[in-house]
């Protein structure tokens, strides 16, 4: 059963993600078998681009350190969800990183940090890009290095609900170098972004069509060049940000509603101050996120129609638009497995017929 497991899901993955040679499963449930009770043994004997496939439901998965890129699928984020203990991604030498990994439906409980530098590395070779995280979500910090490249980093459906989203580092005192980093339709609930020795991004950092809830102080801390569009702030401060190009955000319920924040040289137009964006289901007063929430915009949001190129502000406008932070990744699910017989010859042909439904 556990091989037939691993065949359906492979085959069924084919619709959704490009191909992998190899399709590893890891549970560490019982009742659940998998070829692997931890994923850190599942990266172990993977090869650059096989797929994980890690079930939920029992304890949180032991931090991963990976130098390798894979795919990463979990359960889900809310009621069945793949709990890892963070993850580090790293760069080995000059020709071996993580890479080009995704990262699907799994909840990370501890830091995920992005460590592109390695020992002895020349110029422009400590570099770690092109990763993606959607649909999951960070109960702690979103961290990048204080040396090396980082590039090319997209962050789209996902919920941070820790204390600090991410960190960036200035120069000289450290050698971080930021390119392409995109947060996208995705809540911030309580933590911020924040900067150590005021690094200037040069709009390298692009926040857009989120939303940040639940947060008294800034959601942007000592950063510079930051670019934020098309974002709704309820009862979290928008300010902290320096130099920063505020266009077509919303505020509502924050001790500073002005846009763009008047302290820190900010510019921007478009921006509606102070005035309910009237979610579907939302408290009045706001809150800490739920996914019995309803982000989406009732008739007659000033947000609707209002953000750049005339998209919604908030969840429901821009690339990868939601009403809420979806659940399950975008995989189908089996929901009938039927094998007509029950036996074959040895060289023979098994039939297995299923039923699998499609996940928005």
């Amino acid at each position: 059963m556990k091989v037939l497991f691993t065949c359906i899901i492979a085959l069924l993955l084919g619709a959704s993600f490009q191909a992998a040679a190899t399709v590893y499963t890891v549970s560490n449930v019982a009742s659940r078998p998998a070829q692997f009770n931890t994923v850190q043994a599942a990266v172990d004997s993977a090869a650059f681009g096989d797929t994980i496939l890690i079930t939920g439901g029992g304890a949180d998965y032991a931090r991963v350190t990976t130098v390798k890129p894979l795919v990463y699928i979990g359960e889900g984020i809310a009621n069945a969800p793949a709990s890892v203990a963070g993850i580090t991604l790293n760069r080995l030498n000059s020709s071996l990183s993580a890479s080009g990994s995704k990262f699907y439906g799994i909840r990370f409980t501890s830091s995920v940090s992005l460590e592109p530098n390695f020992s002895g590395a020349q110029v422009g070779q400590d570099v770690l890009e092109d990763l993606l995280f959607e649909r999951c979500s960070f109960n702690s910090s979103f961290g990048f290095s204080s040396n090396g490249i980082t590039k090319n980093i997209t962050v789209r459906n996902c919920v941070f609900t820790g204390s600090t989203i991410s960190t960036f580092y200035g120069q000289p005192s450290w050698t971080a170098t930021y390119e392409n980093l995109l947060f996208i339709n995705t809540v911030f609930s309580g933590g911020n972004f924040s900067g150590a020795g005021q690094p200037n991004l040069n709009g390298n950092l692009i926040i857009r069509n989120c939303i940040f809830i639940n947060r008294s102080t800034s959601v942007i801390s000592s950063l510079i060049g930051v670019v934020l569009e098309n974002n709704i702030f309820y009862s979290a401060e928008p300010t902290g940000c320096i130099s920063c190009t505020y266009n077509n955000n919303l505020t509502y319920l924050c001790n500073d509603n002005a846009l763009p924040p008047t302290a820190g040289n900010n510019v921007g137009s478009g921006n509606i101050v102070n005035v309910n964006p009237q979610f579907v289901n939302y408290p009045q007063l706001g809150g800490a996120f739920s996914f019995a929430h309803n982000y989406a915009l009732q008739t007659g949001s000033p947000a609707i129609g209002s953000g750049t190129n005339s998209t919604n502000i908030g969840l429901t406008g821009g690339s990868a638009p939601v009403n809420n932070i979806p659940q399950f990744p975008k995989i189908p699910a089996v929901t009938e497995i039927d094998i007509p017989v029950s036996s074959v010859p040895v060289g023979g042909t098994l039939q297995i017929n299923l039923r699998a439904v499609t996940r928005d």
